[in-house]
C-alpha cells in the first residue's frame, strides 16, 4: 500500500510539474506575442507620424515656391449713381502665366471691372491691363508692367492624369485674407457645369472638396507636386461660402485657350446647334433601347445651325413611366468620326479638344432602330 501511495504521488507530482512547465510557456508566449503587437503598433504610429511630417513639409514647400506667382486681384468699377459717380469694388485671384507679365485669372473676376490692381505677395502692387476675355470658359488674361521684378510662372500639369483622391491644394484669397492655402482631394472629375456667363457649358471640370470661397476664383489648383491642374471656377453652395464642392477649370483647357487671347484674339468653339440629354438606363427603358446602345438623345436644334443643315433631327413627342415623361423621337448620337459618345461630356469634351469651325466631322447616329452617318460641317460657336 505504501508502494502504491509513493507511485501515486510520484505521479501527480509529475503531472502538477508538468502543468506548471505548460503554464509557464503559455505566459512566456503570450507575453511575447503582446510585446509583438505593442512592438508593430508603435512602428505603425511612427510610420504614419513621418507620413503626416512628409506631408506638411511638402504642403509648406509648395506654398513657399508658389506663393511669389500668386496673386491678390482687386477690381474696381464706376457707374453712375442718382446722385454722383458709385464705385464698386471686387477681388479674387490668379497667377503669373509667363515671364512677360500675363497673369491668368476668371472672366467673372475683371469683365466688368475699370480698374484692375494686381498684389503680390511681397507687397508690391502693379496696375494690370484686361487683354483678353472668354466667357465661356470663364477665363481671363491680365498684363502687368513688373518694372523689372522676376516673374515667376507656375508649372502647369497635366489634367488628363488627375484622377479621384489626389491631393489638391489652393492658394488664394478668400473674402479677401490674402494668400491663404486650403487642401483636400479631388472628388470628382469629367464634371460638365453651366458656365455662369453664357448659355453654353464647362465639360471636363474638376470637383475638389479643398475649401474654394469667394476670393479664389481665378486661382490655381494644384496637385501634391506644386503643378497646376485647374483654375478655381465655381462652388456649389446654399450659403455664398465653401460647402465642400468646388470645381475648377482643367489646366488642358486653359492652355488651349489662353494663347489666342493673348494674341487678342477671340477662342472660337466648335459649335453644332443642338441640346441633348444623355442615354441613361430610364429613357432607354421606356424608348425600348437595347441596353447596349450608348449615346446622347437630340433634344431641340438650332434653325439654320450645322445639326439642322446636316440633317439632325430633335425630339417629336414624350413618352412615359410609372414616374417620369420623357422626349421620344430624337436622332441619338452614338459617335464622332467612328470614336463613341456615351455623354453630353463625352460630346462637349471631343469637339473641344479634337476640331475646330469648319471642320467636317461625320456623326453616327441611331434613328428608328437603325444605324446612320451624317456629315456635318461645324461653325463657330455664337459669341
Amino acid at each position: 500500500m505504501k508502494t502504491l501511495i509513493t507511485i501515486i504521488s510520484t505521479l501527480l507530482l509529475i503531472a502538477c510539474s508538468t502543468g506548471l512547465n505548460s503554464n509557464q510557456d503559455a505566459s512566456s508566449e503570450s507575453i511575447t506575442n503582446q510585446f509583438l503587437v505593442n512592438n508593430s503598433e508603435a512602428k505603425n504610429k511612427f510610420n504614419n507620424l513621418q507620413l503626416l511630417k512628409a506631408k506638411e513639409s511638402q504642403l509648406n514647400t509648395i506654398y513657399s515656391t508658389s506663393l511669389p506667382s500668386i496673386v491678390h486681384i482687386k477690381v474696381r468699377q464706376t457707374g453712375s449713381g442718382f446722385f454722383q459717380n458709385q464705385e464698386r469694388t471686387g477681388e479674387g485671384s490668379g497667377f503669373i502665366w509667363d515671364t512677360e507679365g500675363h497673369i491668368v485669372t476668371n472672366y467673372h473676376v475683371v469683365a466688368s471691372a475699370s480698374i484692375v490692381d494686381v498684389e503680390f505677395a511681397d507687397g508690391a502692387q502693379y496696375l494690370a491691363s484686361v487683354i483678353g476675355l472668354d466667357p465661356n470658359s470663364d477665363l481671363a488674361i491680365l498684363k502687368v508692367n513688373s518694372n523689372g521684378k522676376i516673374l515667376t510662372p507656375l508649372n502647369l500639369g497635366d489634367s488628363t492624369n488627375v484622377k479621384v483622391g489626389n491631393h489638391t491644394i489652393v492658394i488664394g484669397s478668400p473674402f479677401g485674407q490674402e494668400f491663404s492655402m486650403s487642401s483636400g482631394i479631388v472628388s470628382a472629375i469629367k464634371r460638365t457645369v453651366p458656365s455662369q456667363n453664357t448659355v453654353f457649358s464647362i465639360p471636363n471640370v474638376i470637383q475638389t472638396d479643398a475649401a474654394i470661397n469667394p476670393g479664389n476664383s481665378g486661382g490655381p489648383l494644384m496637385d501634391i507636386d506644386g503643378n497646376v491642374i485647374g483654375i478655381n471656377s465655381q462652388i456649389m453652395s446654399r450659403s455664398g461660402g465653401n460647402a465642400g464642392i468646388g470645381f475648377a477649370i482643367p489646366i488642358n483647357s486653359v492652355k488651349k485657350i489662353i494663347p489666342t487671347l493673348i494674341r487678342g484674339e477671340k477662342f472660337e468653339y466648335p459649335y453644332i446647334g443642338i441640346t441633348a440629354m444623355d442615354l441613361n438606363s430610364n429613357l432607354k427603358n421606356v424608348l425600348e433601347i437595347d441596353s447596349n446602345v450608348d449615346g446622347v438623345m437630340v433634344i431641340d436644334i438650332v434653325k439654320d445651325s450645322p445639326a439642322d443643315l446636316g440633317g439632325l433631327l430633335g425630339y417629336t413627342g414624350t413618352v412615359s413611366d410609372n414616374n417620369n415623361t420623357y422626349p421620344s423621337g430624337g436622332d441619338i448620337l452614338t459617335a464622332i468620326n467612328t470614336i463613341p459618345i456615351k455623354s453630353m461630356s463625352d460630346l462637349l469634351t471631343l469637339l473641344f479638344s479634337d476640331y475646330s469651325p469648319g471642320d467636317s466631322v461625320t456623326f453616327t447616329i441611331f434613328r428608328d432602330s437603325n444605324s446612320l452617318d451624317l456629315d456635318i460641317t461645324l461653325i463657330a460657336r455664337p459669341q
